[in-house]
C-alpha cells in the first residue's frame, strides 16, 4: 500500500543491506556498540510508544483491526486498542529483557549458543556473556518495535486517518525483515564464529 505519491522505495533494500554491513564490520571496532544499541532499544521504544500515544488521540472509535490470515474484522474500542498494544509493547519487550538476563546464568549444557564451553568457563566469561546476551536481545527488541509501529500506522491507514508521509508497508516490512535476519546470523558470529568475540579475549581461569 502506497500512500501519498507513486514514488519508488526500492533503493531502501539494497541501502539497508549496506547499512547492516557497515554495522556488522565497522561497529565492532571503531564505537561502543553497547552504549549504540542501548540507544537505539530505548529510542525504538519511546518512538512506537509516541505513535501509539498519536493513533490513540486521532482515531475514530470503534478502531478495526483486519486480520488478513484469518480474515477476521475486529472492532475494538479506543481503550481496547491502546491497552492491546501497550500490553503488546510491554510483553514482548519484558520477555526479552527476561531471556536476556535468565539464559546467560543457565548450565553449560543448556546454554543455546555457539562455543557455550568458552562462555561457561568461569565468572569472568559468564559475565561477558551476560553482557553481551543482553546486548543481543535488545536488538531483537528494536525490530519488534519496529514491526509494531508499521502495523499501527497501517491500522491508522485502514481506518481512514492517511499520513501526511510516503508509507509502503510492504517496502518497509521487508527491510526490517532483511535487517532481521541479518541479526539472527550475527547471533552465530557474535558467540561463535567471529574469534574476536571469544577465541581472542584471554580470560584467565578462577578455577
Amino acid at each position: 500500500m502506497l500512500i501519498n505519491g507513486n514514488k519508488s522505495y526500492s533503493f531502501l533494500v539494497p541501502l539497508s543491506l549496506n547499512l547492516l554491513i557497515y554495522i556488522l564490520f565497522y561497529s565492532s571496532t571503531h564505537f561502543d556498540m553497547i552504549k549504540f544499541i542501548k540507544f537505539i532499544w530505548m529510542l525504538s521504544m519511546v518512538a512506537v510508544m509516541g505513535v501509539l500515544l498519536y493513533e490513540n488521540t486521532i482515531l475514530q472509535p470503534p478502531v478495526t483491526l483486519q486480520i488478513d490470515d484469518v480474515g477476521g474484522v475486529f472492532n475494538l474500542t479506543k481503550n481496547g486498542f491502546f491497552y492491546l498494544f501497550l500490553a503488546a509493547i510491554v510483553v514482548l519487550n519484558g520477555i526479552l529483557l527476561i531471556l536476556g538476563t535468565i539464559i546467560p546464568t543457565l548450565p553449560e549444557a543448556f546454554l543455546p549458543i555457539p562455543k557455550r564451553k568458552f562462555w561457561a568457563k568461569n565468572q569472568t566469561t559468564r559475565r561477558m556473556l551476560l553482557k553481551n546476551f543482553k546486548l543481543w536481545t535488545k536488538g531483537i527488541g528494536i525490530f519488534i518495535n519496529l514491526f509494531i509501529m508499521v502495523y499501527l500506522v497501517s491500522i491508522q491507514i485502514e481506518n481512514g486517518a492517511t499520513p501526511k508521509f510516503p508509507f509502503n508497508v510492504s517496502i518497509l516490512s521487508t527491510i526490517i525483515w532483511i535487517l532481521l535476519v541479518g541479526w539472527l546470523i550475527l547471533f552465530f558470529a557474535w558467540f561463535g564464529i567471529n574469534k574476536t568475540a571469544a577465541e581472542k579475549v584471554k580470560v584467565k581461569s578462577k578455577n
